[in-house]
């Protein structure tokens, strides 16, 4: 059975794709930079392995994969997930924030491809499955900072892709919609980047299901949900469209958020 590790594993999206993962008979990996977390999680499935990792340090990586794979085994699946949204008019939000936002969401994904390509790519198996959001395809109002991040993790990921193309690698690119977590509450409680709210936010388990299914069979990208993000993805290539719409979105959100 594939080893599957997964970045930002202590609450959220993370969470909710170990507990999958683990329930279908993969053997886990969390890892994360919040331990006390992890060792709840460890505690509601001990069959999983965890380790603490932050994404940003890349010897960090190195370190947890050489210990990991020493204890149990070769990693089959590398899932990117951990991520911050730090939302906030461009001018308004802090260079220490951005820096952070960066650094976790785009330099974390960096950093373990850079870490585990070249294992996978000596033992003529892997994938990668990178989580961005549906923020890759279209910019929204106080998270700039956030979408140019996820618009470089779809880059990257197709990027990576077109060099490995000839390597018996999978490359999935993952992009949900609003998604109920502890990172949209902190979006609630600052009110900022209300045009998310437009829509109901869907479970983590949805989404989680969803990785579960690119896992078993691989996917170059996963929408979630599939039609929204089509419709994102297109209007992502007018931006005059989305400036004469945004207004009315952004009411509707706030009008949701006061609910």
């Amino acid at each position: 059975m594939k080893r599957v590790l997964v970045t930002g594993a202590a609450k959220g999206i993370g969470a909710a794709i170990v507990r999958l993962c683990a329930a279908a008979g993969y053997r886990v990996v969390a890892v994360d930079v919040d331990e006390e977390r992890l060792l709840e999680l460890r505690g509601e499935l001990p069959q999983i392995e965890t380790d603490v990792l932050d994404v940003r340090d890349l010897a960090a990586w190195e370190r947890v994969a050489s210990r990991v794979e020493s204890r149990g085994g070769p990693i089959d699946v590398l899932i990117n997930n951990a991520g911050v949204c730090l939302p906030g008019p461009c001018d308004e939000v802090s260079a220490e924030d951005d820096r952070l936002t960066v650094e976790v969401n785009l330099l974390g994904v960096m950093n373990g491809v850079r870490t585990l390509l070249p294992r996978f790519l000596a033992r003529g198996r892997g994938h990668v499955i990178n989580i961005a959001s549906m923020a890759a395809f279209a910019p929204a109002p106080d998270l700039a900072t956030y979408c140019a991040t996820k618009h470089a993790v779809r880059a990257y990921t197709h990027s990576c892709a077109l060099d490995h193309r000839h390597a018996p690698v999978h490359w999935t690119l993952a992009c949900p919609s609003a998604v109920e977590t502890p990172m949209l509450q902190g979006m609630r409680k600052k009110r900022a980047g209300a045009v998310v709210f437009t829509e109901k936010p869907m479970r983590p388990e949805r989404f989680a299901t969803a990785i579960l299914d690119a896992i078993r069979a691989p996917k170059r990208e996963v929408l979630v949900p599939s039609a929204r993000g089509k419709v994102i993805r297109l209007l992502g290539l007018f931006p005059g469209l989305l400036t004469r719409g945004m207004d009315d979105a952004v009411r509707k959100g706030l009008a949701t958020l006061d609910d």
